[in-house]
């Protein structure tokens, strides 16, 4: 049977000295194995996906298992995030954040969805702020990671206002308040801004159709993304290779 699916390559792998097996992400949030044939020789009609984020049209054959991929027509080249070293690995931290959740049995057309979001709004650098964009990422992926934060009302006392937020407890769970913070209440929690509280609520509950650009200054970025991997260390204890790249960069 005959597939024609828009997609990004996720990982690749030599089979042999001229093929590889590529996986792509499909728009219904599927991972499809393909067999790439001729990949790695020159004149290769798959050239155009050895390197960097591509989004692309792909039509391939399959039946069961693995199928073979017979035409590759690129929708977006993503030069902008490719031809750009720093905001290639922050590209590469959202990837490895959608990707290291997937399994063989997921259907989430939400993944792809926000991968490809995420990615546009990184193409998009001069309206966008990078580690913010990482963040939103981040954040819409926490259920999928078995995490969930309360970064909504005080623990103590139930306040919802943002202007009094400055801790977030792990001792709670969530974030406490000027006028519940104490010796006792404090123990196990780390000081936050009620502006990093407040842009972590808001890309937590609102919808990600509704989110048309990512924007904030590289300080709020850098701290909204610091607080968000406490987080991830915290709940998910997972290891992210692009993590340390990116650290890298923000020195």
């Amino acid at each position: 049977m005959i597939y024609q699916q828009k997609g990004i390559m996720i990982r690749q792998t030599n089979y042999s000295e001229s093929s590889r097996i590529i996986t792509i992400l499909n728009e219904e949030g599927v991972m499809v194995p393909l067999m790439a044939r001729g990949f790695n020789k020159t004149k290769s009609p798959f050239i155009i996906l050895r390197q960097g984020f591509k989004e692309a049209l792909f039509t391939y054959s399959r039946f069961k298992g693995m199928g073979t991929l017979n035409e590759v027509d690129v929708i977006s080249h993503f030069k902008g995030i490719n031809n750009d070293f720093d905001v290639f690995a922050y590209g590469s931290y959202i990837m490895e954040f959608v990707t290291r959740i997937l399994t063989d049995e997921d259907v989430t057309p939400k993944n792809f969805e926000l991968l490809m979001k995420c990615f546009r709004f990184l193409e998009n650098k001069e309206e966008n702020e990078k580690n913010a964009v990482t963040a939103l990422a981040a954040i819409k992926l926490m259920p999928q990671y078995g995490i969930e934060i309360n970064v909504d009302e005080c623990a103590l006392c139930g306040s919802r206002d943002y202007n009094t937020f400055s801790h977030y407890s792990f001792m709670y769970h969530s974030v406490i308040c000027d006028y519940c913070a104490n010796e006792e209440t404090l123990q196990r929690s780390v000081n936050i801004g009620n502006r990093i509280i407040y842009l972590a609520a808001y890309m937590k509950n609102v919808k990600l159709d509704l989110i048309n650009s990512v924007k904030t200054s590289s300080e709020n970025g850098r701290e909204l993304l610091n607080f968000i991997e406490m987080i991830y260390d915290e709940y998910a204890g997972v290891y992210f290779k692009a993590r340390k790249l990116v650290k890298d960069i923000q020195r």
